[in-house]
């Protein structure tokens, strides 16, 4: 299948997710975070990145902490909405819901404010903050598609709006897990070889 035929296959699967629903209500702006789970291709993506963005934002005119407060809420708001529109939908986790994915990357964001801040306490700044949201979020994306291991395990057999969820908060260990390998790898570099 080339581009253009997922293309077209992704705007029809959008326009029956849209027909099922009320695109007014608070659920579906919530679930598709705004719209921003609407933009195809890869609307996880999207989401992932209006996720970011709302993280960002948070973090800068907070901390670390208020960024994962509003991870938890959101986990909360996002599964009694999912539950809402699941049922009115045929599928399960259609990719246009993104709350899971939002939820996640601010979890992720919280723990990158925890490393960020241990790292600066020992003189690494410059760029490194910047490089581990971008590192992070490449991970979690890729944790997030390919569901190795408990994520695709979690996808495949826990139903209903517990499994959209799930899934993402999985993938959200996968991805702190592989960058406290990273950052041990690069504090070992830094300190013992450089």
């Amino acid at each position: 299948m080339d581009f253009k035929e997922i293309y077209l296959e992704k705007k029809a699967e959008r326009a029956q997710f849209i027909a099922a629903l009320n695109p007014k209500s608070f659920d579906f702006q919530l679930s598709t975070w705004f719209g921003s789970g609407l933009l195809i291709p890869a609307p996880g993506t999207w989401g992932t990145i209006g996720g970011l963005i709302f993280g960002l934002i948070l973090w800068s005119l907070t901390n670390g902490f208020f960024v994962f407060i509003a991870a938890v809420i959101l986990f909360f708001m996002g599964l009694q909405s999912v539950e809402r529109l699941e049922k009115k939908l045929k599928n399960h986790d259609p990719s246009f819901i993104v709350i899971d994915e939002v939820a996640a990357i601010l979890l992720i964001l919280s723990f990158n404010s925890l490393m960020i801040a241990w790292m600066g306490s020992l003189g690494v700044g410059g760029h490194f903050p910047t490089i581990v949201n971008t590192v992070t979020f490449l991970l979690f994306r890729y944790f997030d598609a390919k569901k190795p291991g408990y994520i695709g395990v979690a996808d495949r057999n826990i139903k209903g709006a517990w499994g959209v969820m799930m899934d993402d908060i999985i993938a959200t260990l996968y991805t702190i897990g592989a960058s406290i390998l990273l950052l041990i790898v690069f504090y070992f570099l830094t300190v013992f070889v450089g």
